[in-house]
């Protein structure tokens, strides 16, 4: 399998870039996904634009390209009227396949063409008068009064979209080259990222499988003591007791973590915010519904799906009534990015054997609550 790299911009006035970037991605031996190359399989019955964001979901990286149109609307969107009103906040094809994007957690390179981002700047310092100017009911203009043109831009909506994707690196351009080589640094840079993340986990997966022999080796090391060892603890049971506990004590925290490093949330919150939220729940609510759920059981809801797709309706399903769990507790609880079938693995087969009575499965809830409050406060962007 090859990296997918899913193209997203309108068409007509930034072709041109298309083309450049299809075969520069394909130099790399990666998979470019554009529309007219009849890279994305439609599906029957279902409008133009739907598969296209399926497409998005099977993709690895997405390349969005900002230009002077706005594009016509999502099939999802509807309104009748939205291009007789000028500043209609009406949806395109364009900024939903980059929100499916934001959404599945898939990596965005945005680039938006100087000029544009240039006038873009222009409307941000004077945006009280644009909005106090045309966003008045069309009914109530005067017949005959034209509307305000800008220089680069065919409709204000491409300025809201800018403010949408600010929130990730942005990139101006205003030659094709310039866009290739940020692109080849970008991924040089995730090549040696994942190279890296494989080096950890290599070791992550060391530490725990050397704490999952700790119980074999704990088992010989009672023995030892029922035989040999009283003598030099003086019959002190507590001592070893309090050998196990320790260890159980370092496994929980590694354990909680990565918990931490693996779930992020769509809003950074608060101390204060954080403080007011119950979260001894919310860890319950994580570790019923993701961390010990039966995978394998809610992949059988979707066994007449082939693999990718079955994968995609589990990740969908768990994550979806994970959110609305957690919404009923705090509407800023909404799940950005979780590696919950990591976490599950390492919790059932690493985790759970030490866990033998209430009181451990108590420990391993308040360590899953310290670290959720980190992961709150703490979200990388």
């Amino acid at each position: 399998m090859i990296p997918r790299i899913f193209v997203s911009s309108t068409y007509y006035d930034l072709r041109h870039v298309r083309e450049r970037l299809e075969k520069f991605i394909n130099n790399y031996g990666f998979e470019p996904i554009l529309f007219e190359s009849d890279k994305v399989t439609y599906q029957h019955g279902k409008e133009l634009d739907l598969s296209a964001y399926y497409e998005v979901g099977l993709c690895h990286v997405m390349v969005l390209i900002i230009g002077g149109r706005y594009g016509s609307p999502s099939s999802q969107t509807k309104i009748d009227e939205e291009r007789r009103k000028y500043d209609e906040d009406y949806i395109s094809i364009t900024r939903k396949e980059f929100e499916t994007a934001a959404i599945k957690n898939i990596p965005i390179l945005i680039f938006v063409d100087r000029n544009v981002y240039s006038e873009y700047q222009t409307y941000k310092e004077n945006q009280e008068f644009f909005d106090n100017l045309y966003l008045k009911p069309l009914e109530t203009e005067p017949p005959g009064r034209k509307k305000f043109k800008f220089a680069h831009v065919d409709h204000v909506n491409v300025f809201k979209f800018i403010d949408m994707v600010r929130t990730k690196p942005i990139k101006t351009f205003e030659k094709v080259e310039e866009i290739e080589s940020y692109i080849r640094i970008q991924f040089s840079g995730m090549f040696y990222l994942h190279l890296e993340s494989l080096k950890k986990a290599s070791e992550e997966s060391k530490v725990l499988d050397t704490v999952s022999e700790l119980k074999k080796v704990t088992l010989m090391m009672n023995e030892m003591l029922n035989s040999v060892g009283k003598e030099i603890l003086g019959n002190d049971k507590g001592k070893y007791e309090e050998v196990i506990d320790n260890q159980f004590t370092i496994l929980l925290d590694f354990f909680c973590e990565k918990f931490a490093n693996n779930i992020a949330f769509v809003e950074t919150i608060s101390d204060e915010e954080v403080g007011q939220i119950n979260l001894r729940k919310a860890a319950e609510v994580i570790y019923n519904k993701a961390l010990i759920c039966s995978i394998t059981k809610v992949e059988e809801s979707y066994k007449n799906l082939d693999w990718l797709k079955r994968y995609n309706a589990v990740d969908n399903k768990i994550i979806s009534d994970l959110d609305q769990e957690l919404m009923t507790i705090s509407d800023k609880l909404k799940i950005k990015k979780f590696d919950y079938r990591a976490l599950n693995r390492d919790l059932q087969q690493k985790v759970l054997p030490f866990v033998t009575n209430e009181t451990d499965k108590e420990r391993l809830l308040n360590c899953l609550e310290s670290k959720l409050s980190q992961s709150l406060t703490d979200l990388p962007f």
